[in-house]
């Protein structure tokens, strides 16, 4: 069960630091400023499905009149979008909620798992943030009817695989520096007590998922379900890194896989009837 860590205020002497945590210090933002953008800032509004349509092949066509859940939805702008595109119904799940209030007709946002399948399950740039992705991965093969697309980018080992690159743009910083000074310094600008990766606040934890760790959860656990489509996006498009095997960890910035269910798991129900 999760407990919940009582903040810590941040050193007050830095100066007592480690060496490597002051180095760090020097080569990040002030404290006083913005964050730096993300992805998450980016991929919003009109943008919501820019990173899908890069990833995902035929993404639109995939979606069009059928029923979509977007799992770990996040604030909902994919969800919306997604509705705007042409899909029939589009349910949101986030165990986290952070819904808009305002919604059109025939999309949904919920807390709790639905249990009908649906044409098409959606997992994006989230895989790398799940506590249990074994778990979260069979539970979503469970509720597809049709495709299940996963689309995640910056597996561990990429430049920006510690997702710390809000107060930092030093690359590969997870590599270069301990997790121990890392987490000093960020102590600067998020103030949750957190420690270690798997701890740095709602929506940033990361679970060190890398390129062959995601290959493996695929291979073990999709069942009677088929890979359509699987790539690796190589970082900046550089050639042939990603089929080498250490450099396509290193080069690595963003995993998709497509799969499809078996012809007798169509989606069942109607969404929005399993309340």
């Amino acid at each position: 069960m999760a407990t919940t860590q009582r903040p810590n205020p941040p050193p007050a002497e830095p100066v007592k630091w480690p060496l490597s945590a002051r180095i760090l210090r020097r080569l990040s933002r002030s404290p006083d400023g913005q964050d730096y953008a993300g992805g998450t800032q980016v991929h919003v509004g009109g943008h919501a499905l820019d990173f899908i349509l890069e990833t995902v092949p035929g993404f639109l066509e995939m979606i069009r009149g059928k029923t979509v859940l977007d799992y770990g939805c996040g604030r909902g702008d994919q969800v919306l979008a997604m509705k705007k595109a042409g899909a029939k119904y589009v349910v949101g799940y986030d165990p986290f909620p952070k819904f808009p209030k305002d919604f059109p007709a025939a999309v949904e946002f919920r807390a709790d798992l639905p249990r009908h399948k649906f044409d098409v399950v959606l997992s994006s740039s989230s895989f790398e943030h799940l506590a249990d992705p074994v778990a979260e991965f069979m539970r979503m093969r469970d509720l597809t009817g049709g495709r299940l697309v996963i689309t995640w980018a910056e597996p561990w080992y990429s430049h920006n695989g510690s997702h710390m690159g809000f107060f930092t743009r030093v690359p590969w910083v997870n590599l270069l520096f301990p997790e121990r000074s890392v987490f000093l310094v960020r102590t600067l600008y998020r103030q949750d007590g957190a420690r270690r990766y798997e701890e740095a606040g709602l929506g940033g934890a990361v679970n060190r998922m890398t390129v062959a760790r995601f290959d493996k959860i695929i291979a073990e656990n999709k069942g009677p379900m088929t890979v359509e489509f699987s790539r690796n996006y190589a970082t900046k498009g550089l050639p042939l890194v990603t089929a080498i095997p250490v450099l396509r960890e290193l080069l690595t910035s963003a995993c998709t896989c497509v799969l499809a269910a078996p012809p007798d798991r169509a989606a069942d129900g109607q969404p929005g009837a399993d309340q």
